[in-house]
């Protein structure tokens, strides 16, 4: 995780591969619910590296965890599913796939999900051109995340959330996710922060 924030997402993947293989080697139900958090976090971070057996992992996962009844990653693994048919352009898909993980972390009681999956849909809706939705969910997600004092997540809900909105908030939203950024060191955040600066022309 740390390799991942400072940018490093070739190390990031080379640990978590590492880490599922220690888990796998492992008989123990205690093991259980980290093999199922090592597919699900290789498989975000090949999704960031636009590595196609992503998919693969977090599909093995996701069948691990349902077979297996670990219910509280299940949230996180339907996220990243749906980031992964969401950059694919499968619309319909990743809609079911947030909206059924946010049913999820409703039930179970997980804020940080329930703020970033409100967060997945509103990047449906914005895929969708459908700009008033997608500002609305966004915006809630905002909302839980700052009320959570969830920083990296608010960061990345105002950089997502700056292209739908006038130039003077746009550049608010993004002066606040640079700050964010900066003070934690998160290099990849920092990145996309610049790319939305200069779409906005700032």
């Amino acid at each position: 995780s740390i390799a991942a924030q400072q940018g490093d997402l070739a190390r990031a993947v080379a640990l978590y591969r590492e880490t599922l293989t220690i888990a796998e080697q492992s008989t123990e139900l205690e093991a259980l619910p980290f093999r199922v958090l090592a597919y699900n976090n290789l498989a975000y971070h090949l999704h960031l590296l636009n590595d196609p057996t992503a998919l693969e992992y977090v599909q093995t996962g996701l069948r691990l965890a349902i077979d297996n009844g670990v219910l509280a990653f299940q949230p996180y693994l339907l996220s990243t599913l749906g980031e992964i048919q969401l950059a694919q352009g499968h619309l319909d898909a990743a809609e079911k796939n947030f909206t059924e993980g946010l049913a999820l972390a409703d039930r179970l009681s997980i804020p940080e999900r329930q703020a970033g999956l409100m967060a997945n849909l509103g990047l449906v809706a914005q895929q969708r051109g459908e700009h008033s939705l997608a500002i609305h969910r966004l915006s809630t997600a905002l909302a839980r995340a700052e009320a959570l004092n969830l920083k990296h997540l608010s960061a990345q809900i105002r950089v997502w959330l700056a292209p739908l909105l006038p130039v003077d908030e746009a550049r608010a939203h993004l002066a606040e996710a640079r700050t964010i950024a900066e003070s934690s060191g998160r290099k990849r955040l920092l990145a996309e922060i610049e790319a939305a600066s200069q779409r906005i022309g700032e």
